[in-house]
C-alpha cells in the first residue's frame, strides 16, 4: 500500500511540474489552427493539412503537408 501511494505521489508530482513547461512557447508559439482535409488519390483517400502559425509580429503563415492511407505524414513536393 505505502508503495502504491508513493507512486501516486511521485506521479503527481512529475505532472504538476510538467504543467508549466507545456504552457511555455518560445518565439511566436505553437500552431493556432489546424485543418485536414480527405482527398481521393487513386484507390486511397490521402489527408492535405494546413496548419495555420502566428509569428513573433503576430503575422500568420502557412505550413502544408499530406498524410498518407497508412497515417504517414509527408511533406508535398514543390
Amino acid at each position: 500500500m505505502k508503495l502504491q501511494l508513493a507512486a501516486m505521489a511521485a506521479l503527481v508530482v512529475a505532472t504538476a511540474t510538467l504543467a508549466p513547461v507545456a504552457d511555455a512557447r518560445p518565439g511566436g508559439g505553437g500552431p493556432e489552427n489546424t485543418n485536414c482535409v480527405p482527398v481521393k488519390m487513386g484507390p486511397y483517400y490521402h489527408q492535405r493539412c494546413e496548419v495555420t502559425y502566428f509569428d513573433e509580429n503576430g503575422e500568420p503563415y502557412v505550413r502544408v503537408y499530406w498524410i498518407d492511407q497508412n497515417g504517414q505524414w509527408y511533406l508535398p513536393a514543390d
